[in-house]
């Protein structure tokens, strides 16, 4: 794969597709959209009160989430993306949001790092902390995942991670960080980890993706 600047921006292609046709970073994208009021991520953050603190994607991968996040309060939003890559991606995508005129893309901050340094150095607790990560393909799916999907897999595929270990590290250090809600993006298949948070408050299913809600009581 190449990453190189196309006529729409910054984007990861592989040799035979022509510019324009790789994959971006998806915050402008997504701010060009009109989120509906029923998006489980719009439902999860209009519960969050009069919590202060900023959101943090603890993974913010392609940016769609924290676009959609960024655009459901006034708070701001922390991206963590530790793949440089990726925060490559993302770091365009924000920047030609900005240059479109959408507010919500001046309050996302992009970290280029784990997730776990900017939780355990918090000096004001978060608002809610989102975690997506990447879990194995489904097993029963015989469909293609998206482009954008199959991309991101094929550039992290040498990575050597424990998606579960991973997942309770980030679910461990947002509760030591005080978030007043935690969020776990997942796969409806995908078991729920073992963590010392215990059983979610409260979940939102939708027939691809299932939002698992830690409500901490501060």
């Amino acid at each position: 794969m190449v990453l190189e600047s196309g006529p729409s921006g910054l984007e990861l292609r592989v040799p035979q597709e022509r510019p324009g046709g790789g994959v971006r970073g998806e915050i402008e994208t997504a701010l060009d959209r009109r989120v509906d009021s029923g998006h489980p991520l719009r439902r999860i953050i209009s519960g969050l009160g009069g919590s202060s603190g900023p959101l943090v994607d603890a993974t913010a991968g392609l940016g769609g989430d924290a676009a959609v996040a960024a655009a459901s309060t006034n708070r701001r939003v922390i991206a963590c993306e530790r793949h440089p890559v990726v925060a490559g991606l993302l770091e365009d995508s924000r920047r030609r949001a900005v240059d479109a005129g959408h507010e919500p893309a001046t309050r996302i901050d992009l970290h280029r790092g784990d997730a776990i340094d900017i939780l355990e150095g918090a000096a004001v607790a978060p608002a809610m902390v989102m975690i997506d990560p990447m879990f194995p393909p489904r097993r029963r799916s015989s469909a293609l995942p998206p482009k954008p999907m199959q991309r991101l897999r094929a550039l992290l595929e040498n990575e050597d991670v424990d998606v579960v270990s991973e997942v309770v590290s980030l679910l461990t250090a947002a509760d030591r960080a005080g978030a007043s809600r935690i969020v776990l993006k997942r796969p409806p298949d995908a078991d729920t980890p073992a963590s010392p948070l215990g059983a979610p408050t409260f979940e939102i299913s939708t027939k691809l993706l299932r939002w698992s809600v830690w409500q901490r009581d501060r």
